[in-house]
C-alpha cells in the first residue's frame, strides 16, 4: 500500500521485531505537505504472532525516491574536500589518481558551488577556504601542488573540513564532507566510536559526511562508521584509477538530493521497547527512538531494519508505537513532518492462522538482511583471528537462508555465504594483501546492502 504526497516519493522500509500477538498493521496515510510528496510501503512478514510464543514480528517498510523526483535545477551544493596526503598516497600512483579526481570535480561544479579544500598528513592544512567556484584556474594550481609526505591525521582533517563547511553553509545548498584515505589514522583521535559520535554530531548540524578508502591499508570499519554516523556514503576504491568515478558518483549523488536530514521518529506505547535498527545508528529521545538516515537522493533505494519488543499476551488489539517521518527540503530549507501513524498488533492462539499469514517477498527481503549482517559479524571475527568463530556463523546463516523459499535473491546471497566460508577456509593459501582485499569486499558488500545506497 502507498500513501501519497505531492512532489517526492519515498518508500521507508522498517522492519521491527514486535512482540506477542497477531499483527493489524494500519498502513500510513500521509499528510498533505505543500511542494512535496512522500509515499510511505509497509509490510509485515507475518500479520499474525503466535502466543504463546517469543513473542517477535518482522515489518518490512521499503523505501524509494524515483529518479523522477529529480529536478533539472539541481540543489547548490557546499562541498568540503578532504584529501590524505601522508606518505603512502606517493605509493601506486594514488595522490595523481586523487588530483585527477579532484581536477574533475573542479570542472562539474558551477560557479555558485561552493567549495573548500583540506588536506591531512602530521599536519592540517587549508590550502583553500570556503568559496564559490569562481576562480578554477587557481584551484587547479592548489590541487597540483599537493604531494605526500608523513602521517595520518584523520580527526583533524575531518574538524578542519567541518570548520570549512559551516562556514559555506548556506539555505538552499546541500553540505558534504568528502574524506578521502588511505591508511590508518595514527595522530590525533584515533578511537573509531568517538569519531562516528563526531561524525553523528557534524550531520546533525547539516552536514554530512561520505568517506572514501583507497588501496588494502586503510581502516574501513572506521571510514564505513564515519559515513554511517555522519549520513553519507563509504566507498572503497581498490584500485587508485577509480578515486574519480567514487568522486562522480558522490557528486551525481548529492546533486540529486530530494530530502535532507532524513528521519524516522518511533514513539513506543504501552510498554514496547526498542532493541536496534541493524545497520543504522539511533538514539532514544524520551519515550521515542530517532533513527537519523542523512540525504536522500532522486534514484535511490533504502531500506530500513528495526527491533522492537512488546510485553504481554493478551489476545486482541495492542498499541505498539507512532511512526513519524520528517526531512528537510534541500532547497527551502523547510522541514516537512507527516504522521504520526499508529502500529497496532493483534495477538492470535491459533497456529494454523500463524502459519498461514506468512509474506513470502518480505521473509526473502528480510532474509537478504540478516543474511547481510551476520556476513559482516563473520568478517569482525576473522579480523579477530577467529576464523573457526567466523565460519560457524556463516555456516548458521546459511541454514537460514536454506530455511526460506529458493528465489534469486537467496541463491545469490547462499553463493555469496558459501564463496566466503571457501575463502576462510583458505587463507592459509593467501599474501596479507589478498587477506586485507578479501575482508574489504565482503565488508563493503554487506554495508552497501545493509545501508541500501543504491541508485536505480
Amino acid at each position: 500500500m502507498e500513501a501519497k504526497i505531492k512532489g517526492h516519493r519515498l518508500f521507508f522500509v522498517l522492519w521491527g521485531l514486535v512482540a506477542a500477538g497477531a499483527m493489524v498493521f494500519h498502513l500510513f496515510s500521509a499528510i498533505p505537505a505543500a511542494g512535496s510528496a512522500i509515499g510511505l510501503e509497509v509490510k509485515p512478514e507475518n500479520r499474525t504472532i503466535l502466543v504463546p510464543g517469543n513473542g517477535l514480528g518482522n515489518i518490512l517498510i521499503r523505501i524509494t525516491a524515483p529518479d523522477d523526483l529529480r529536478n533539472p535545477d539541481r540543489p547548490l551544493l557546499n562541498l568540503t574536500l578532504v584529501l590524505d596526503k601522508s606518505g603512502s598516497m606517493g605509493d601506486q600512483g594514488k595522490i595523481r589518481f586523487a588530483r585527477l579526481a579532484a581536477h574533475q570535480l573542479i570542472d562539474r561544479l558551477g560557479p555558485s558551488d561552493i567549495l573548500s579544500i583540506v588536506t591531512y598528513d602530521d599536519h592540517v592544512r587549508i590550502v583553500s577556504p570556503s568559496g564559490k567556484v569562481r576562480n578554477r584556474a587557481r584551484l587547479h594550481r592548489i590541487i597540483d601542488s599537493i604531494y605526500p609526505g608523513g602521517r595520518t591525521y584523520l580527526s583533524g582533517g575531518l574538524e578542519k573540513g567541518f570548520a570549512q563547511a559551516k562556514r559555506g553553509r548556506r539555505k538552499g545548498y546541500v553540505s558534504r564532507i568528502l574524506l578521502l584515505s588511505d591508511g590508518l589514522a595514527n595522530v590525533g583521535n584515533v578511537n573509531r566510536d568517538l569519531l562516528r559520535i563526531r561524525a553523528g554530531s557534524i550531520s546533525e548540524s547539516g552536514v554530512g559526511v561520505s568517506t572514501f578508502g583507497v588501496g588494502y591499508d586503510f581502516d574501513e570499519d572506521l571510514l564505513a562508521s564515519l559515513a554511517t554516523g555522519g549520513g553519507g556514503s563509504y566507498y572503497y576504491i581498490a584500485d587508485p584509477r577509480d578515486i574519480a568515478a567514487a568522486l562522480s558518483r558522490e557528486f551525481q549523488m548529492a546533486s540529486a538530493t530530494v530530502a535532507t536530514d532524513v528521519q524516522i521518529v518511533i514513539r513506543l506505547l504501552d510498554g514496547c521497547r526498542f532493541d536496534s535498527a541493524i545497520g543504522h545508528e539511533w538514539k532514544r529521545n524520551g519515550d521515542s527512538v530517532i533513527i537519523r538516515l542523512g540525504d536522500l537522493s532522486a534514484g535511490e533505494k533504502r531500506s530500513l531494519m528495526a527491533r522492537v519488543n512488546v510485553p504481554g499476551s493478551e489476545l486482541g488489539e495492542q498499541r505498539v508505537a507512532d511512526v513519524s517521518l520528517q526531512y528537510r527540503d534541500p532547497v527551502s530549507g523547510r522541514m516537512t513532518r507527516y504522521g504520526p501513524h499508529r502500529v497496532s498488533l493483534k495477538l492470535v492462539q491459533d497456529p494454523m492462522v500463524y502459519r498461514k499469514n506468512f509474506d513470502d517477498k518480505v521473509r526473502e527481503e528480510g532474509a537478504v538482511l540478516q543474511s547481510n549482517a551476520r556476513m559482516k559479524d563473520a568478517a569482525a571475527r576473522v579480523d579477530q583471528g577467529d576464523r573457526k568463530g567466523a565460519i560457524v556463523i556463516l555456516k548458521e546463516a546459511a541454514k537460514a537462508l536454506m530455511s526460506m523459499p529458493a528465489t534469486e535473491a537467496t541463491r545469490k546471497e547462499l553463493e555469496k555465504n558459501e564463496s566466503y566460508q571457501d575463502q576462510v577456509g583458505g587463507m592459509d593459501s593467501m599474501d596479507a594483501d589478498e587477506v586485507k582485499q578479501m575482508q574489504k569486499g565482503v565488508k563493503y558488500r554487506a554495508y552497501r546492502e545493509l545501508n541500501g545506497r543504491e541508485l536505480n
